[in-house]
């Protein structure tokens, strides 16, 4: 069983990537437990009382950035791999200690496959 988070305050992105996510995991038969959330401050407090294998954190916030959240996320701990979505993955290239990887929106199918296996070290 994997367990993800998602963070986007926009909730058609958090139910398209669901989607995306569960027909990936169906093709490669791997159970999968997913989290979302819409700000920081919800991120937090789900960070707080679980572990992540993998998250997926949009960069702009209503209530701060995404890596506000990947911030304290690598603090609990090292082993969870978290990626950054964003229109502009170039100016995050100074954060890479926070992220495992650069996600660009819009979302394009073949590529955020691809690389949601990776993330999740499939």
């Amino acid at each position: 069983m994997k367990k993800i988070l998602l963070v986007d305050d926009i909730e058609f992105n958090l139910e398209f990537e669901i989607k995306l996510i569960k027909s990936i995991v169906d093709d490669i038969e791997v159970d999968i437990d997913i989290d979302t959330a819409n700000s920081v401050e919800d991120a937090l407090s789900l960070i707080n009382s679980n572990s992540y294998d993998a998250m997926i954190i949009d960069m702009h916030l209503p209530d701060g950035s995404g890596l506000d959240i990947a911030k304290i996320a690598r603090e609990k701990s090292a082993d969870t791999n978290i990626a950054a979505l964003t229109i502009y993955p170039s100016q995050y290239e100074d954060k890479k200690e926070y992220f495992d990887m650069f996600l660009k929106k819009p979302i394009m199918l073949d590529s955020y496959k691809d690389n949601f296996l990776k993330l999740l070290k499939i």
